[in-house]
């Protein structure tokens, strides 16, 4: 059993007991850092690869025959260039979504083991129950911390995607609505 007392509150010691959910908060954290540095940089390279999409599109609708084959010939096209870049922007929506969750179990058992310390103790007083507290926030901190970069990249990289599609859609609607057949 793992109690607190005053001698215990420092920033150390909080991290020593709140490793078990700190060490998984820790994870998310690399995964999500991971994700953000290879969708922006999978992005980038899209963008610059889009002029070449729009010359596919371009190539393989002059073989198509009616506007409806061109049509899904350029959808297929879009959707092929566009699914690679869906990759690991769903598990950086779930780590945005469950570490406030993952912190938020931390606080509770902060809360919790500062509760039962001082009914061990019975003499644990203010210190003890501050000691937990504290823990239990830096837990809540250290979820935030995950989730809110990873919040705000998920957002941009669904937005660019929807940009893209948009792009390309439009280009290939040009393509297909202004050749002369």
């Amino acid at each position: 059993m793992t109690g607190f007392s005053a001698a215990q509150f420092g920033l150390k010691e909080m991290i020593a007991q709140g490793w078990p959910i700190l060490s998984v908060l820790l994870v998310c954290s690399i995964v999500s850092i991971a994700i953000i540095g290879e969708r922006w940089i999978a992005f980038r390279k899209a963008l610059r690869a889009l002029p070449a999409l729009i010359h596919r599109i371009s190539e393989k609708t002059d073989h198509a025959g009616a506007k409806e084959e061109k049509e899904r010939v350029a959808n297929k096209e879009i959707r092929i260039f566009l699914l690679p870049l869906e990759s690991g922007i769903s598990a950086l929506g779930t780590i945005a979504a469950t570490t406030p969750f993952i912190g938020l179990l931390g606080t509770v058992v902060g809360i919790i083991r500062s509760f039962r310390a001082v009914s061990v103790s019975m003499a644990g007083g203010h210190a003890v129950v501050a000691a937990g507290i504290a823990e239990a926030l830096i837990a809540t901190a250290f979820g935030l911390f995950v989730a809110i970069p990873a919040v705000v990249f998920y957002n941009y990289f669904t937005r660019k995607l929807e940009v893209l599609e948009q792009k390309a859609s439009l280009a290939a609607e040009e393509i297909i609505f202004d050749k002369k057949r």
